[in-house]
């Protein structure tokens, strides 16, 4: 059994990144990485523009209280004039300025009447112009590649013309529920059995991270079917999810077919609860992650350790990671990791999973309240009224045995 950041790091250290790449249009590409590296095609700004309305001026022409009749008008999108000597242009915000013009008086800094415009103070040169390649120059790198694409990096690449980006695929993930006490929603169900909650549960969680769910699929508690559906699964994804069977008793049968079927086991057991049976082996050189069965333990084993496995798929620059610290702590430089919560995560070494482990328990209980919201603090006394808190990190924190606390755990749970 491994402690918490052990099991983290093997996690995400278990998975390879997708290599294939699709082109995809610009208005799709929130959250998908970027193949290769995007240089500039063409100067942004592509000449030199007005940051401020007010008056495209000479400085030489503007010393003590000369008038400078106004020349013409110039609006985003219009062709300015050259300036006269001893004259000024009215210009608005994102004009370009004028030829022989080397400054703008902002509005407020200038007074206006029939005859012409007074300056109030003699400008700068350069004042409230921005410079032609200002923001890039054609040539230039714009992003690397490995980029989690955001709102900023779109603006970035649709200031550019560009309408279309290679991009890796999307992550495609197989979700396998087991157990004979699972009934589908299209099933009868008996007095024994309960409906599948872990399936839409991870299709919800898996497409929040991005990633798309390749199949969702039943088995019985039976050791060859789990075999097989192992070995095709893992064939058709890149990560294949098991709910149900990750403990030891005599039914829990997915470490014994995950081995069976040529795969190997990474870890069994991992120091924190809920989720103490999380499983992660690799069949076919995919990795496989058994869940446990309990929906809350499920949830918080996705959130804690899947989280980052899936990130690790993904690829992308915002999954670098490293060892570091004493006990070989796993320190992720993954500051757009995202949780179940559908929050993005500021770094994962505040993230939730220092919560769960026994050996960081006060760590924990300290940057929670330097984090978290003061109506959230009673999460970590003793009337602890749910299973999570939501921090100023957004990021979602389970306390150790709250599920217990809670009720969402009862006698016999995997958690």
């Amino acid at each position: 059994m491994l402690s918490f950041d052990e099991a983290q790091a093997v996690f995400a250290m278990c998975a390879e990144p997708v290599r294939e790449t699709e082109t995809v249009w610009l208005g799709l590409l929130t959250g998908r990485v970027l193949a290769r590296d995007l240089s500039a095609v063409i100067d942004t700004p592509a000449a030199d523009r007005s940051a401020m309305d007010g008056y495209a001026v000479r400085c030489e022409d503007c010393r003590g209280d000369a008038c400078l009749p106004l020349q013409q008008v110039v609006y985003a999108g219009t062709r300015p004039q050259p300036l006269l000597p001893r004259h000024a242009i009215r210009i608005y915000t994102g004009g370009v300025i004028p030829p022989g013009a080397d400054a703008v008086v902002a509005l407020e800094d200038a007074e206006e009447s029939y005859r012409g415009v007074v300056c109030a103070r003699a400008p700068a040169a350069g004042q409230h112009i921005r410079r032609k390649g200002e923001d890039a120059r054609r040539g230039d790198l714009l992003l690397p590649a490995g980029t989690l694409l955001q709102a900023g990096h779109i603006a970035a690449l649709a200031s550019q013309g560009l309408t279309e980006v290679p991009v890796c695929r999307l992550v495609e993930v197989a979700i396998l529920t087991s157990g004979d006490e699972v009934a589908a929603h299209d099933e009868p169900r008996d007095v024994y059995q309960v409906h599948d909650v872990n399936g839409p549960m991870l299709e919800s969680l898996v497409q929040s991270m991005g990633a798309v769910v390749r199949c969702h699929r039943h088995v019985q508690d039976d050791e060859r079917a789990l075999h097989d559906m192992l070995r095709e699964l893992a064939a058709d994804a890149d990560l294949v999810l098991v709910t149900g069977g990750a403990s030891v008793g005599q039914r829990d049968l997915v470490a014994a077919a995950l081995a069976s079927a040529g795969g190997e086991l990474l870890c069994r057991g991992v120091q924190m609860k809920p989720g103490k049976p999380v499983t992660v082996g690799r069949l076919r050189g995919k990795p496989v992650v058994c869940l446990p069965g309990n929906p809350a333990a499920a949830y918080a084993t996705f959130a804690l350790l899947v989280t980052p496995c899936c990130a690790a798929c993904r690829g992308g620059r915002s999954c670098s990671r490293r060892w570091a610290g004493s006990g070989r702590r796993w320190r992720a430089h993954a500051r757009n990791v995202a949780t179940p919560s559908g929050a993005w995560a500021r770094s994962a070494t505040r993230a939730a999973g220092k919560a769960t482990c026994r050996s960081t328990r006060s760590r924990a209980r300290r940057r929670c309240r330097r984090w978290a919201r003061p109506a959230a603090l009673c999460a970590w006394g003793r009337k602890a009224p749910d299973s999570s808190i939501m921090c100023r990190c957004r990021t979602m924190i389970f306390t150790v045995g709250s599920a217990d606390r809670s009720g969402m755990a009862g006698k016999g749970s995997a958690a």
